[in-house]
């Protein structure tokens, strides 16, 4: 039986367990070496497309758009998982018209993250510079209820509703964009501006309560704010709430005189309110007096066109409007009294010699234009 020598066997066992142990920390060391390499080259990819998408913005900003298209596509080879630099390269492939690419690019990152607010946002973009309403529409809605990053993600949102508005009212999507203008002044800034840009959507949106709603409050946050002031009056104007015009405008010419268009609509209001003879708590003395100063100016109208070669119906017309003008001058001169059907009635036939003579080339003076108003507020009809 062969003797066993202990000693040279613990020997050959330490050697073995040392050379196990050499191994393993070379490995060690290969693997933390090649990681090192591996991070190094990662750092030395990240900066390079640092570097690269630095240099497309700057190109972008100066509007040297193949140039930037260049530079995004090398950051994104640099380093192809980052989602800011293919947003980048999507951005710049859209201003320079590659819009199939710009939405490959865009579709692609949209896969990894379909509630993405700024992919769905450059879609919606890109659809509408392609003429795709309906596609456009969707994109956005996807981005106003997808997830928003960053900071003032409620600010960016507020912005990008806006901006559907303003497309769906340039389409001709009025109910839609009414809604969405619901929305938006649920959660506006207390500040002047935002809520005359709502008032002005809404205006536009033909919703002309709620935009004199904020154009009051802009006018209560910013006493001075001209624009609202001017805005409100016109949009009372179209309504035909002549009082509220004046006060508006009057307001707004304290404050900018030299505006035109203001102080030309403040004197047909101011003509309307002083000129209608049907207006309520008037005497029937004030009533005629007001009847009498509208039939004279509409006469003298009249007159002129008279004098005015035209074909043999249009002579017809005036001169029965003519006739008629006599009669009912006769009428107030001679103190009978008067009721309130004959008021309307004289009403009546002032505003249909207006409308006759609207057409032809005498430019109608303040008074003229209130008259047409006068009778358009009561409704009367044009023969």
């Amino acid at each position: 039986m062969p003797v066993v020598d202990e000693a040279a066997t613990y020997r050959f066992q330490n050697k073995e367990i040392f050379l196990l142990i050499a191994l393993a920390i070379g490995a060690l060391g290969v693997f933390a070496f090649t990681k090192y390499i591996a991070m190094k080259e990662e750092q030395i990819e990240a900066r390079t497309a640092a570097i690269w998408y630095s240099e497309g913005r700057r190109q972008l900003g100066s509007e040297k758009i193949d140039q930037a298209i260049e530079s995004f596509r090398k950051a994104t080879a640099e380093s192809p998982g980052d989602r800011t630099y293919s947003l980048a390269l999507a951005n710049a492939l859209a201003a320079g018209n590659h819009v199939a690419e710009a939405r490959e690019t865009l579709l692609r990152l949209r896969e990894s993250g379909p509630e993405d607010a700024e992919i769905n946002s450059q879609l919606a973009r890109l659809d509408v510079k392609g003429g795709e309403i309906d596609d456009a529409i969707q994109y956005y809605q996807n981005a106003l209820y997808g997830r928003w990053a960053g900071t003032q993600a409620d600010s960016r949102q507020r912005q990008l509703r806006i901006e559907l508005i303003r497309f769906l009212l340039e389409h001709q999507r009025r109910n839609f964009a009414l809604s969405e203008l619901l929305i938006l002044e649920t959660d506006l800034p207390r500040t002047a501006a935002a809520h005359l840009e709502t008032a002005r959507l809404f205006a536009q949106a033909g919703d002309a309560q709620h935009a004199l709603g904020h154009y009051d409050e802009a006018i209560e946050l910013d006493k001075n704010n001209v624009d609202a002031l001017t805005e409100a009056g016109e949009t009372e104007f179209r309504l035909g709430d002549y009082r509220r015009t004046e006060r508006y405008l009057e307001a707004a010419m304290r404050l900018s005189p030299q505006v035109e268009k203001s102080r030309h609509l403040l004197s047909i209001s101011e003509g309307v309110l002083s000129g209608d003879p049907l207006e309520q708590h008037l005497s029937r003395k004030e009533s005629r007096e007001r009847l009498l100063r509208g039939l004279t100016q509409a006469t003298q109208r009249l007159q002129y066109y008279l004098r005015e070669p035209s074909n043999s119906q249009r002579s017809s017309q005036l001169g029965t409007l003519e006739s008629q003008a006599r009669v009912l001058t006769s009428a107030l001169h001679s103190r009978r009294p008067l009721d309130s059907e004959s008021i309307y009635s004289g009403v009546e036939l002032i505003y249909n010699i207006e409308r006759a003579t609207a057409t032809a080339g005498l430019e109608p003076d303040v008074l003229d234009e209130a008259l047409l108003l006068i009778g358009q507020k009561h409704g009367v009809a044009q023969p």
